[in-house]
């Protein structure tokens, strides 16, 4: 009697305890199983995981990922092959500060209004004193009246970042044109006026710039060409071998450290690794490391 007794006390208890967690059972047991690639969350020290619907590129994720998982701050990486059109990433839709890369944008409007006939990339511009920004470029240190050609001011701003250059585009051009470019070119997550834009964006903008389309091949040229041994090759390029031609455009703020392009290896791809919120010593030092692991994994 004291035994039925207990054993009916324990299949009550195990009756109550499947029907509270029933959810939770049924899916250990019978829900299909789902491959997660990495994506490290917004918390500036806890790495997550992002669904995605493929697998492909778990062992290239995993990778990046090991390099930037125990950093402060927030990191996003987008990698596409140029060849394939593959491309895999960390944290790619997130919404980051766009810094300086803010500019590639405003080189496109340009040149593409150029093409359109809308204005004359010899134009003479004359500078004046409340052009001038401080920070990245050379235009800040030259007197009011300097003359310079629209031309010259776009290579300064692609090549030397230059803030004077990109104050005075903005300008002319106006933001409204501006984002009306970053619109048609489908970077859905980039605003102009909030400095902010994704690595699936800014991988678009490169993409796009390479297969041609956007521009004709003589204005492409050459905007890639302002893009190419820059002011600022310690990020992607420093992690390339030598002789590998790498046209990027850098980004940085105060917790910010940001570098995009195209690597035209053999197997030619474009890397974009945007950041918020890092230490500046330990992004410096990863952004190469990032862009020599991903050289690896591309070109093997």
């Amino acid at each position: 009697m004291v035994l039925a007794v207990f054993g009916v006390t324990l299949l009550a208890v195990f009756g109550v305890t499947l029907y509270r967690d029933r959810e939770e059972i049924f899916n250990k047991v019978f829900a299909p199983k789902t491959i997660f690639v990495a994506k490290v969350s917004p918390s500036p020290l806890t790495p997550a995981q992002k669904l995605t619907p493929t697998s492909m590129f778990t062992r290239e994720v995993e990778q990046v990922k090991s390099l930037i998982m125990d950093l402060r701050g927030n990191y996003g990486v987008y990698v596409q092959d140029l060849i394939t059109k593959e491309n895999y990433g960390l944290n790619y839709e997130d919404v980051f500060p766009s810094a300086s890369l803010n500019k590639l944008p405003v080189l496109l409007t340009l040149y593409q209004e150029a093409e359109a006939g809308r204005l004359n990339l010899e134009t003479k511009y004359s500078l004046r004193e409340e052009d001038k920004r401080t920070g990245a470029g050379s235009l800040q240190y030259q007197p009011a009246g300097a003359v310079y050609s629209y031309r010259k001011m776009a290579e300064l701003m692609g090549r030397e970042s230059d803030n004077t250059a990109f104050n005075v585009f903005s300008k002319l051009l106006g933001p409204d044109k501006i984002q009306k470019t970053i619109d048609n070119l489908g970077m859905r997550r980039t605003s102009f006026k909030d400095f902010t834009t994704s690595p699936e964006d800014i991988g678009t903008f490169f993409y796009k710039l390479y297969k041609g389309g956007i521009l004709d091949e003589p204005g492409r040229e050459e905007l890639l060409s302002f893009l190419t041994n820059t002011w600022w090759e310690d990020r992607i390029p420093k992690g390339i071998p030598k002789g590998v031609k790498v046209s990027h455009k850098v980004g940085t703020e105060i917790g910010v450290i940001a570098d995009a392009g195209i690597v035209f290896a053999e197997r030619p791809y474009l890397l974009v690794i945007l950041s918020e919120g890092v230490i500046e010593t330990e992004a410096r030092e990863v952004l190469p490391k990032i862009s020599e692991l991903v050289y690896q994994q591309e070109n093997q």
